[in-house]
């Protein structure tokens, strides 16, 4: 991601009618939900710019874009209690609540669980391997019986790989983000309140927020990411959707430069590394006459299987945070349908 992305971010926040304009007008009130939200995409904008290419695949950056969903879910419950949005429209406000707990709630709750789901795939992948290292180890040479059993685990991982891949599809909910970003414009033409405006911002935000952190790592996790990440069409309104939007334009942008590199495969670094090591291992089995290399990269899976993990488990974690604030959001909801 460039660094000029969050000069784009910032500009892009005053509207077109305020730059073009000599006189001098008051800018737009920002809501608190926008206030609170935009610095956690900031910085996620800040981290592309510093890092520069394979940040999407980092630690790090994975972390903290899961961090950055899990607290836009806490700021909106936060903002739908300090604004006293509770009840205080009719059936505006409940059709926008039963749209969000129907839709993009329980489809955000399916994502978390396909993503734990593809967590425990890659450690149930590592443990495989590791077996295989088990049949070869401490043998000098390896006999052709161990040689044999260390192919067939490499090729029942490999396997078990490209079938949670073909059930799992892509990174998943792009068609939320899209539908949700394009769906927030509309209401915000057609609200005919303050307070109706700002529950779509809410609900629209928060669940845009938290599908873009599951698609990033659900490419991330996938053994064989080929889908590109979904392109936001509809234009920014507040300063977290002009953050959010520039956040997908330089994602989109280090997918294209990642497939052009020659590398082709966007996943998780760790992922990729050990993928690669085990790749290497099945060519030097059927090469077995070279015992010294074989030994060599037995080592190496081995610590590429450790380091990948090692990095899966906070990963795994912060999946779990979200989705327990995505789960707090929810109840909060549906204690604000019960009193009105």
């Amino acid at each position: 991601m460039k660094p000029s992305a969050l000069l784009r971010s910032i500009s892009c926040r005053i509207p077109g009618r305020l730059l073009s304009s000599p006189a001098v007008s008051p800018l737009p009130s920002r809501t608190r939900f926008d206030q609170l939200v935009t610095p956690e995409l900031d910085t996620l904008l800040i981290q592309g710019a510093d890092h520069g290419s394979g940040f999407m695949t980092s630690l790090t950056f994975l972390v903290d874009a899961l961090s950055a969903s899990a607290a836009a879910q806490k700021i909106a419950i936060e903002c739908l209690a300090k604004n006293n949005l509770i009840g205080c429209s009719g059936d505006i406000e409940r059709s926008a609540i039963d749209e969000y707990l129907g839709e993009d709630n329980a489809q955000l709750l399916d994502s978390c669980r396909d993503l734990s789901e593809t967590v425990e795939v890659i450690r149930n992948y590592s443990h495989s391997l590791q077996v295989a290292l088990h049949s070869l180890h401490g043998l000098s040479p390896p006999t052709t019986a161990a040689l044999a059993r260390a192919s067939h685990v490499l090729d029942s991982s490999d396997q078990l790989a490209m079938e949670t891949n073909m059930k799992r599809g892509g990174g998943g909910g792009g068609g939320l983000l899209s539908r949700r970003l394009s769906q927030l414009n509309n209401n915000n033409k057609k609200s005919s309140s303050a307070a109706d405006h700002e529950l779509s911002e809410i609900l629209g935000g928060s669940s845009s927020v938290a599908s873009t952190a599951c698609q990033i790592l659900g490419v991330a996790l996938s053994f064989k990411s080929k889908g590109g990440f979904p392109t936001v069409q509809s234009r920014p309104t507040s300063s977290w959707s002009c953050s959010l939007h520039e956040l997908h334009k330089g994602l989109e942008e280090e997918m294209k430069k990642t497939r052009k590199s020659g590398g082709g495969l966007v996943m998780l670094t760790e992922l990729r590394e050990t993928i690669m090591a085990a790749q290497q291992l099945r060519i030097q089995i059927k090469n077995h006459n070279k015992h010294n290399e074989l030994g060599v990269i037995v080592e190496e899976l081995k610590r590429r299987c450790e380091a990948l993990e090692e990095i899966i488990r906070p990963l795994d974690e912060k999946v779990d945070d979200l989705y327990r604030n995505l789960i707090s959001l929810r109840m909060a909801l549906l204690g604000i349908l019960s009193q009105a």
